[in-house]
């Protein structure tokens, strides 16, 4: 039984850490930061800092691992979980194209895009602190 459940664990850590690089793929987080912030030699740094951050965060979950570094780690720590969710939610809405369809139907002026956008990732960022806090 135990055999069973190791191997069961093992395939659907594995189907699931195959979605979300897949998801990550396609949306292009890692280029798309690299286009933004003009550091397209960091790209294979990038990569890797996501990979790993990304087998420590689930190791330390599994184990049950608490660091307890301080309040100024948590805000850095904070900062990057901000940053990388509105990476990634500006990378889903673009995917999906729901900002110029939701524009077009609301008959949004273009010029004021780049204030939607903005909003949108500093909503997404404060309410990642919000949960962050309340839990």
């Amino acid at each position: 039984m135990k055999i069973f459940l190791t191997l069961f664990g093992i395939s659907s850590g594995i189907m699931v850490g195959s979605g979300v690089v897949a998801i990550l793929i396609l949306i292009g987080i890692v280029p798309r930061m690299s286009q933004v912030s003009n550091t397209k030699e960091f790209v294979p740094f990038y990569e890797m800092i996501l990979v790993i951050g990304t087998f420590l965060g689930g190791i330390m979950s599994l184990q049950d691992i608490h660091l307890n570094l301080g309040k100024f780690s948590v805000i850095i720590s904070g900062l990057c979980y901000g940053v990388f969710l509105g990476f990634l939610s500006s990378g889903l809405t673009e995917i999906m194209d729901y900002i110029p369809v939701v524009s077009r139907r609301l008959k949004i002026p273009v010029i004021y895009l780049k204030y939607v956008i903005i909003s949108l990732l500093i909503g997404k960022v404060l309410g990642s602190f919000l949960g962050r806090l309340i839990i």
